[in-house]
């Protein structure tokens, strides 16, 4: 045990203390008045969601010592790879099934979001793939019929719900795995455009068709929020009122006046604004720096790792935190259409938590591991006999 505490990758382990820390508080400070005014007919308190998202941490805490505890090759068996295809998808059809609906969504199933929990299921399918077909030397189209069909149900299960951040967010993520792969650009980019005969109609008839009234308005927000500043574009207003208001130090912390009422849910995706307000730019910058930190560490182990399989985990966790970021803090800047994917570590929402906790669990493996490596590779040199000096006299 003392072993593994000598192993910690402090580097992953401080900016990930901060912004948890950062996170329930802010979580607090965000929802205490939405808890006891959009919430009374629940009986909520005021601190309801910030206990709740203490109990998410301290399931994703231990989440993440058994991620980090665990040998990840367990995770590349064939066995345990099936019982992840067979998991996430009953998840997803149950959720459709017998879910809640929750803000225009039927993702919730007996208090969790699946869908997140599918986030890094997918991340051990894909690194499993790649890592057999760099291990085996074998053609990245063999066998891709099988994985493609169960990444093409789960993109249809969610998007069903309909949770079309999430499926953009999981595109994004096996784009990246992909490019990292060691397959050919040039060979992946003709084969994209071989195969756009079949995806290009799917997306136009996925966008043009069977796009919702709340998607169709977040976009109309994003491309002019002032035309319809009391509907569609009124979270993305106060959102730019929250972000100017709060200048450089912030109007302090609790001190916001866009969460009393103004935004909606200021603890969800929107929290970055409420952060701007109260803690001004350097909070945002302490925030978005930590994440940072995580993201590079996360492909500095993707390098320097040896297994394949390791090396692409990391990738896909690294690729997971940058993307949901960047969407997160897109959409809420306006740059991007706002698709409800929440901040990691920092928004409220209990299996978004667990799941980033556990996910950073697997990186302090992985890191622990090529930590192992650099050592015996430094002590083999060491013990290599060093070949004797010739001294000339003249």
């Amino acid at each position: 045990m003392k072993k593994a505490w000598k192993s910690l990758d402090y580097s992953l382990v401080l900016p990930l203390i901060l912004l948890c820390t950062i996170g329930v508080i802010m979580v607090y400070s965000a929802s205490s008045i939405v808890a006891i005014t959009r919430y009374e007919k629940y009986g909520y308190s005021s601190n309801h969601f910030f206990l709740s998202q203490l109990r998410a941490m301290g399931v994703g805490l231990f989440g993440l010592l058994i991620m980090f505890r665990l040998r990840y090759a367990i995770l590349k068996k064939r066995g345990i790879a099936f019982f992840i295809y067979g998991v996430t998808i009953v998840l997803l059809v149950l959720v459709l099934k017998i879910g809640v609906t929750v803000n225009n969504a039927q993702s919730w199933l007996f208090g969790i979001q699946p869908a997140e929990f599918t986030k890094l299921a997918v991340i051990l399918v894909v690194a499993r793939f790649y890592a057999k077909k760099q291990e085996l030397n074998e053609s990245y189209i063999q066998g891709v019929g099988g994985i493609g069909f169960y990444l093409i149900l789960v993109f249809a299960l969610i998007y069903k719900q309909p949770d079309l951040g999430t499926d953009m967010l999981i595109a994004g993520v096996i784009i990246m795995m992909t490019i990292c792969s060691g397959i050919s650009v040039e060979q992946l980019f003709k084969r994209v455009l071989l195969t756009s005969i079949i995806w290009g109609p799917t997306l136009y008839f996925v966008a043009a068709a069977k796009l919702t009234k709340v998607q169709v308005s977040r976009f109309t927000a994003y491309i002019n929020p002032f035309a319809d500043p009391t509907g569609a574009g009124l979270q993305l207003i106060n959102s730019f009122i929250a972000i100017a208001s709060g200048g450089v130090k912030g109007a302090g912390l609790g001190n916001s006046i866009q969460k009393s009422g103004y935004l909606p849910e200021p603890h969800t995706d929107f929290i970055i604004a409420i952060i701007s307000e109260e803690l001004g730019i350097l909070g945002v910058a302490i925030v978005l720096i930590c994440l940072l930190v995580i993201i590079l560490r996360a492909f500095q182990l993707a390098k320097k790792s040896r297994d394949p399989f390791a090396s692409m985990i990391a990738v896909g966790i690294g690729s997971m935190i940058a993307i949901q970021s960047v969407v997160n803090i897109g959409g809420i800047t306006g740059m991007m259409p706002l698709t409800g994917v929440p901040l990691p570590f920092i928004s409220f929402g209990g299996s978004s938590l667990v799941v980033n906790l556990a996910s950073v669990g697997l990186l302090l493996n992985i890191s622990a591991r090529v930590k192992e490596q650099e050592t015996k590779q430094e002590m083999k040199q060491e013990t290599v006999p060093q070949k004797p000096h010739l001294v000339v006299v003249k």
